[in-house]
């Protein structure tokens, strides 16, 4: 995989980085200010948006349901042929399938379709056939249903394995490195779906958690009748559900991607390479201490604003989790455009010849791969700095709104304070990681 982090640094910034810093503070202080004078009470409670009945019947048709079940097993069995009978070399799709297509690919999709991963899902569709099968229902499992306590939390077990994965793991652009992890996902996931249903997939696959977390950032929801509703990405967002586990996900998120752009540079490269400790163990600690960070930083700040309005604190570091999610949406925006425009591109272009035998099944094998955007690095160096701003100032009105909510008048702006600090920190954090030298 070719690191493209260099390209959009901070000497590509139209203005110096400390500008850019003290703007981005500034940018916040004064958004909450705005938010104090112009949003006094909340206005994501109990939101409905617009009903298209018409649209919902067109897109639960079952028809269309298992053409887009087919299209997720159709592109799941053809990376499993590239990962089974490709070259172990670069050329092989499956590193652009696996690191972008999919990890980072289930984004913007979910930005724009809403929540369509859990139908694309080919582990779902693998178990719905077995089901039809057994005649028995989908979500029924042999070991009943999974518990309620268990939340989320299976799925931050393997989303852990995964960035690991990503990020850590020696020789992790090799074939047998990737394979083994593919398979220890594969055995989970098709043992857990058996054991308890359909309803596994939603609490222990990490890529279907993290895409029906960042469906609720687009301006596509259900109503209470199931019905889709239209409505702002804001408001969307307010609707969701956390459940136990939810707060180690995003903070699993956050983590791996400010240890992704510190990773990146210089002076860590030369320390892992000059260093006399085992790389791999000092990387794991990094990345593991800045998930930490992350959680105990967000926490505390969940306690302070507890303790300043009077709101008990359990339940409450569930209650705001979802002001993160914007500022986890910049931040994946900002470290991995670069990379999804180039691998992205290169990935379609091997697709079509995922063994190396002179194939062109998709008509992508002779294609080039277009570097003119990466001519532009001013502009991408303030696309970088922008979303990561921007989820910022998404994250803030979130916890203001929510704040409102749950919090007494009189106290709930003083009681914001603590988590609009944890942002600025996470947004001065984010920025130096995103153009660390």
């Amino acid at each position: 995989m070719i690191p493209l982090h260099g390209i959009g640094g901070r000497q590509d910034l139209p203005v110096p980085f400390s500008v850019v810093l003290v703007a981005a503070v500034a940018t916040l202080v004064i958004s909450f200010l705005v938010l104090m004078w112009r949003w006094p009470t909340a206005r994501y409670t109990g939101v409905s948006g617009i009903s298209l009945p018409r649209l919902t019947a067109v897109l639960d048709a079952p028809v269309l349901r298992w053409v887009v079940r087919g299209v997720g097993l159709g592109l799941a069995g053809w990376a499993l042929l590239a990962l089974l009978a490709g070259p172990d070399q670069l050329i092989n799709p499956i590193f652009g399938f696996v690191y972008v297509w999919v990890w980072v690919g289930l984004v913007p999709i979910s930005l724009l379709l809403g929540p369509v991963w859990a139908t694309l899902n080919p582990f779902r569709t693998v178990h719905l056939l077995l089901a039809r099968l057994a005649r028995v229902p989908d979500d029924r499992g042999a070991a009943g249903r999974l518990p309620a306590g268990a939340g989320v939390w299976p799925g931050v077990v393997l989303l852990g394995s995964f960035v690991w994965l990503e990020l850590v793991a020696p020789n992790r652009t090799t074939i047998a490195v990737i394979m083994m992890w593919v398979a220890a996902y594969a055995v989970v996931q098709i043992i857990g779906g058996l054991l308890f249903g359909s309803r596994w997939y939603a609490a222990a696959d990490p890529f279907e958690v993290y895409a029906l977390l960042m469906a609720k950032l687009s301006p596509w929801g259900r109503g209470p009748d199931r019905q889709i509703v239209a409505r702002s990405p804001l408001a969307n967002l307010a609707t969701l559900r956390p459940v136990p586990g939810t707060v180690g996900f995003v903070a699993v998120l956050l983590g791996s991607t400010a240890f992704d752009g510190f990773s990146n540079s210089t002076g860590w490269i030369r320390w892992i390479q000059t260093g006399d400790k085992p790389g791999v163990l000092v990387a794991t600690a990094a990345l593991a201490g800045m998930i930490t960070i992350v959680a105990v930083s967000y926490s505390l700040a969940v306690y302070l604003s507890g303790r300043v309005t009077g709101v008990p604190a359990a339940g409450q570091r569930r209650t705001f989790i979802h002001s993160l999610v914007p500022i986890v949406l910049g931040y994946v925006i900002a470290h991995y455009l670069t990379l999804t425009v180039f691998e992205g591109q290169r990935t379609l272009i091997l697709f079509s010849d995922p063994l190396n035998a002179g194939w062109n099944v998709f008509g992508t094998a002779h294609w080039q791969v277009g570097m003119g955007f990466f001519a532009y690095t001013t502009a991408i160096a303030v696309a970088q700095a922008g979303a990561v701003l921007l989820g910022h100032v998404g994250g803030v009105v979130a916890a203001h709104d929510r704040a409102l909510a749950v919090a007494p008048a009189s106290r709930a702006v003083a009681g914001q304070i603590p988590m609009l600090l944890v942002m600025i920190g996470y947004t001065l954090g984010g920025l130096w990681l995103l153009f660390s030298p």
